[in-house]
């Protein structure tokens, strides 16, 4: 039998990549047990791993489309907003593009609080170094965040990628990413991580048809704002499944542990709608199971969503009741 746990009892104060900046990461209690640490790891490492996967997702679709965009570069074309873009009507990063020796390219990826269709928004600068030319053996991508955001989230660091030379659709991420939580609770978090592009990858100036899927593992520390801090690592037993359209990873299970326990897996492939871009997942803790709602700012639960909803109605229908009886009463001492 299911223990329900309440999982927005984990993240009472701990947005979704929300715009606003009073996110942070508070303590939290559950069925009167203090699960502080464990708590805001699990929660943390859901919000790291989304605005990385963001972040990389448009690393992935520039140096792919760079061939095209140097062409139109040559021309005096530039890059810009059209439908099958995943940005917002006519919002788009700015994209500059220098050709260097040895077949080698700087791209340069502006954002001026550009926000995508599915609600994100994404600040700073990016900037792309691509090595060597597509075809040859030593072709392959550096990546520097400098002041870069995904809503309040503020990533800096690099990455490196190699593409498989046998099979074009694998990338190999190598990255060290310092992200700080607008309550300045710092992750310095280590990645290794295969991306296979599962659908899109020929369509260079389409973003509307890109499915990626992500395995890997993760090594991080959180530091807290009192400057105590945890070491956890991540790992990714079944594939994440992205869609470049949606804000949510719609499959997929990882499990993040502290030394030798672990403290959540989170499943990304539970579904209770036939949306192909599902909100759901499925929590399990060492105090239970539950279902959860992405789309809610602080990660609420269903039961919880649901309890919420039935109590407005009850207050409603109750103000609304002592309203009649009020004027009842009224007329009646008056006749």
């Amino acid at each position: 039998m299911k223990r329900f746990i309440g999982f927005a009892m984990i993240a009472l104060t701990l947005g979704l990549f929300s715009c606003n900046n009073e996110d942070n990461i508070s303590g939290t209690e559950i069925n009167g047990e203090v699960t502080e640490k464990s708590a805001q790891i699990s929660v943390a490492e859901v919000q790291a791993e989304a605005a990385a996967t963001e972040s990389d997702y448009e690393v992935e679709f520039y140096a792919n489309a760079e061939p095209f965009l140097t062409r139109w570069w040559k021309m005096g074309k530039l890059f810009s907003w059209h439908n099958n873009l995943r940005y917002f009507e006519n919002h788009c990063p700015d994209v500059e593009i220098e050709e260097l020796e040895n077949d080698s390219t700087i791209i340069t990826l502006t954002y001026d609080s550009t926000m995508l269709n599915n609600g994100k928004v994404l600040d700073g600068i990016i900037v792309i170094v691509t090595s060597g030319h597509k075809s040859s053996q030593d072709y392959s991508r550096s990546v520097n965040y400098e002041n870069f955001s995904v809503d309040s989230l503020l990533i800096s660091g690099y990455s490196e990628i190699v593409v498989d030379k046998l099979d074009s659709t694998f990338r190999k991420f190598e990255s060290l990413l310092t992200l700080t939580f607008p309550d300045g609770t710092i992750v310095s978090r280590q990645a290794d991580r295969i991306w296979q592009w599962v659908e899109g990858l020929e369509t260079q100036n389409d973003q509307s048809d890109d499915v990626v899927s992500i395995t890997g593992l993760v090594t991080a520390t959180i530091t807290w704002p009192d400057d105590t801090s945890e070491t956890y690592t991540k790992e990714i037993t079944t594939p994440l499944k992205r869609m470049a359209t949606c804000r949510y990873m719609v499959e997929g299970v990882v499990v993040v542990s502290i030394g030798d326990e672990v403290i959540s897996t989170m499943d990304y492939g539970y579904s209770e709608s036939d949306d192909e871009c599902d909100k759901y997942a499925y929590l399990t803790t060492s105090n239970g199971e539950e279902v959860i709602d992405l789309s809610e700012r602080n990660y609420k639960s269903k039961k919880e969503i649901n309890q919420n909803g039935n109590s407005k109605k009850s207050n409603q229908n109750g103000n609304g009741g002592n309203n009649s009886n009020s004027a009842g009463g009224g007329q009646n001492g008056n006749g």
